[in-house]
């Protein structure tokens, strides 16, 4: 690689990985809220680490398109207002020849960007969802901080001296609490529960607490005085909203996966076809419902790899259009680079919004924007030359 390839590739590459970093971080913005509420909530540090982490791969697929694109407009546009790509040609050197370094990367990106969006994404989805449920779940014990009362249950307010993380003798997890008082009025009138220790485990979106050396005034509403238990089980109900296990969505399938889900539901979308033709009735689905099954799955795999071919498609047009913006006309070029995103982003979302609905060829009308992207650089390009 020559020193004048090196030089732009360069400028290109320190362009786009700024512009990456300040996208990924705007981007990020909404999984750091959701993260944030995990560890209010109280959640395992090591689980919400691996949440961000899990998150990572869905904020690359859409940061790295948009990086290139704003590093194609910026880098370029700066060299031909400075006129060093006049210098350029003036000394021999081809367009192309030019566009070389920067091609190579968005094409290298755009395989970076289809390994994303077709395994390290939709892991990352079913990842997150995933421990979703368990944070959900671990949160409700986590909650349990001892020093201060806690008032996130419902009626119920709690305090504890010291706590303790350990197993039973079965050798699932089980939180104990030391000099534990609950302040109680689910039964419409005040209730003190004071237990020297109580063990504490998740059941469902249920805690249940075991109290030891326990006492409990009043006793029942209307009764004075206080009751006195060697032990007793002290329930609280639906503390976790989601204790469902998570099952895997078309949006968590891997490529392998979602290429086995497009080639079962075509079969079963022909099956019923071939039923309803025989006149028999057909079973499982109707072929309408099967078709649109179909359609959906077949679209997401071509919505993805869209994604992909995105980087190299962004990277083909932003260069000759940064060539032709003048430093002053920087905005404007700026605004049209920015304009092509969005339409390009939008016509996935149209298309998106018509996965179920066979007749619009969702699948192939995922692909009318990759083809005006080519168009226009099959257009702008030799005028460069």
């Amino acid at each position: 690689m020559g020193t004048l390839q090196r030089y732009i590739l360069r400028s290109f590459l320190v362009a786009a990985g700024l512009t990456g970093l300040v996208l990924t971080f705007v981007l990020s913005v909404g999984f750091l809220f959701q993260v944030l509420q995990f560890i209010v909530r109280g959640a395992p540090g090591a689980l919400v680490l691996q949440y961000l982490v899990a998150s990572l791969p869905e904020v690359l697929g859409f940061t790295i398109p948009l990086a290139l694109m704003v590093a194609s407009l910026l880098v370029f546009s700066r060299l031909s207002s400075d006129s060093e790509i006049a210098a350029m040609k003036a000394c021999g050197v081809s367009f192309l020849t030019i566009m070389r370094g920067p091609i190579v990367v968005g094409a290298l990106c755009s395989g970076l960007v289809f390994y994303l969006q077709h395994h390290a994404m939709p892991n990352g989805h079913y990842v997150r969802r995933t421990l979703a449920s368990r944070l959900a779940l671990d949160a409700g014990v986590q909650l349990l901080e001892p020093g201060r009362f806690i008032d996130n249950i419902d009626n119920v307010a709690l305090f504890c001296d010291r706590k303790v993380d350990g197993k039973d003798a079965e050798g699932r997890g089980i939180t104990t609490l030391y000099n534990l008082l609950a302040i109680d009025r689910r039964e419409g009138f005040l209730r003190e529960i004071h237990a020297d220790r109580a063990d504490v485990r998740a059941e469902g979106s249920d805690l249940i607490f075991t109290m030891r050396e326990a006492t409990v005034s009043p006793p029942l509403e209307g009764v004075a005085g206080t009751a006195t238990f060697d032990s007793f089980e002290y329930r609280c109900d639906d503390v976790v909203s989601r204790s469902r296990k998570y099952m895997k969505k078309p949006k968590d399938f891997v490529f392998g996966e979602l290429r086995a889900a497009v080639a079962g539901a075509k079969a079963e979308r022909d099956a019923a076809r071939a039923a309803e033709s025989a006149g028999k009735v057909a079973e499982g689905v109707s072929s309408e419902a099967a078709d649109k099954w179909y359609s959906r799955l077949r679209f997401l795999m071509h919505y993805r790899t869209v994604w992909a071919c995105a980087s190299i498609c962004f990277v083909l047009v932003g260069i000759p259009l940064g060539c032709q913006t003048l430093r002053k006309d920087s905005a404007k070029g700026m605004a049209l680079g920015v304009g092509i995103g969005i339409a390009f982003f939008l016509v996935l979302l149209l298309s998106e919004a018509l996965a179920d609905k066979p007749a619009a060829c969702p699948w192939a009308l995922v692909w009318l924007p990759v083809l005006l992207c080519l168009g226009a650089a099959a257009v702008l390009i030799p005028k460069q030359q």
